[in-house]
C-alpha cells in the first residue's frame, strides 16, 4: 500500500505538546539544565562588555574558543537585536538594547538607594551633614543623611524627619516648584496647628520668597528652624519634570559665610546629578 503523509496535528494537539515541553524545561532546570546557544551568546555579550578596548570578531572567537562560523552566527543574532553594534572597521561595543535592560533593571531600585550615592558624595566634597527629602502626600521626609566629616556637626537630625516644611530647607526647595493647588495642600498641613496671626505673617513673607527659590534654584533655612545653623537645599525633579524632594546640606552659619557660594554650587549639582539619575532610568519617583 502507498504510504501516505501524516495528517497535520489539530491545534488543540500542539497547544498540549507546547505545554508538556515547558513543563520538562522547567523541570530541568531545576538540575542546571541550560542551551549552549544561549551561554555563548550571553558570554559573547558578557566579552564585548568587558574587553579593555572594542575587540574585533576574531577576538571574540579565540578568546570564547568558539570557531568563527559560530561566533558570526551569534554576532548577527545579536546585532540583529540590538545588543551589539559594529563599526566601520569591524570594531564591537555594546548597543542600545543592552542600554533598555540597564534602564528597566535600575527600575527595580528605590529612589533611596539610587540617589544615595549623590549624598554620599555632596558630603564628602563638602564636608557638610547631606540629606536627601522626599515628598510624600503633603509632607517633604528625609530619606538619607549622611553626617558630615568636621569635628563641629550639626545634631537633631534623623531619618524620617518632617513637618515644618515653610521653614525646612527641603520643604521649601519644595514647595517652590509645586503647583498652587499642591502648594496650598502642603502648607495648609505644615501650619495646620500655628496659629492664625503667624500663619498669616509666615504666608505673606513666603509669598516673596518662593518666588526667589524658585528663580534663584535654591533655598535657604538661615536659622529658622535653629538659631546659628543654616541649611542650604535645592530641588529634585522626577522622570515627568515634577518635583520630587531636594538634596542639601546643614552647617554652622560661621562656616557658611566662609564660602557660601561654593556650598551653593555643590548642593546644586549634586540636585542636577539626583534629577539626572531619575531621568535617565525612568524612576517615576512623582
Amino acid at each position: 500500500m502507498p504510504r501516505t503523509a501524516p495528517s497535520p496535528l489539530p491545534q488543540h494537539c500542539k497547544k498540549s505538546i507546547l505545554k508538556t515541553q515547558f513543563v520538562i524545561y522547567a523541570g530541568r532546570m531545576d538540575n542546571n539544565y541550560t542551551l549552549q546557544t544561549v551561554e555563548r551568546a550571553l558570554s559573547f555579550l558578557e566579552y564585548v562588555a568587558t574587553a579593555p578596548v572594542p575587540p574585533n570578531i576574531r577576538d571574540v572567537s579565540k578568546a570564547l574558543e568558539l570557531n568563527i562560523t559560530t561566533s558570526y552566527h551569534l554576532l548577527r543574532t545579536l546585532v540583529a537585536r540590538d545588543y551589539i553594534k559594529r563599526d566601520e572597521d569591524g570594531r564591537l561595543e555594546l548597543g542600545d538594547g543592552v542600554a533598555i535592560l540597564a534602564q528597566n533593571y535600575r527600575r527595580h531600585e528605590s529612589v533611596e538607594q539610587l540617589l544615595a550615592p549623590v549624598v554620599q558624595q555632596l558630603a564628602a566634597s563638602t564636608l557638610e551633614t547631606s540629606f536627601l527629602s522626599l515628598r510624600e502626600a503633603q509632607n517633604v521626609v528625609l530619606k538619607v543623611l549622611v553626617e558630615g566629616s568636621q569635628r563641629l556637626r550639626v545634631a537633631g537630625l534623623y531619618v524620617g524627619l518632617s513637618g515644618h516644611e515653610y521653614r525646612r530647607a527641603a520643604g521649601k526647595a519644595v514647595l517652590a516648584y509645586l503647583g498652587d493647588a499642591d502648594r496650598k495642600a502642603m502648607l495648609d498641613e505644615s501650619l495646620a496647628t500655628t496659629p492664625v496671626r503667624l500663619r498669616k505673617a509666615i504666608l505673606k513673607t513666603l509669598e516673596k520668597e518662593l518666588p526667589l527659590t524658585a528663580s534663584r534654584g535654591w533655598s535657604a533655612d538661615d536659622g529658622q528652624t535653629e538659631e546659628g545653623i543654616i541649611s542650604i537645599g535645592a530641588p529634585v525633579f522626577g522622570a515627568t519634570g515634577s518635583v520630587v524632594g531636594a538634596v542639601g546640606i546643614v552647617t554652622p552659619i560661621f562656616r557658611m559665610d566662609k564660602s557660601p557660594e561654593a556650598f551653593r554650587e555643590a548642593v546644586l549639582a549634586a540636585a542636577a546629578e539626583a534629577s539626572r539619575r531619575l531621568k535617565n532610568v525612568g524612576v517615576r519617583a512623582d
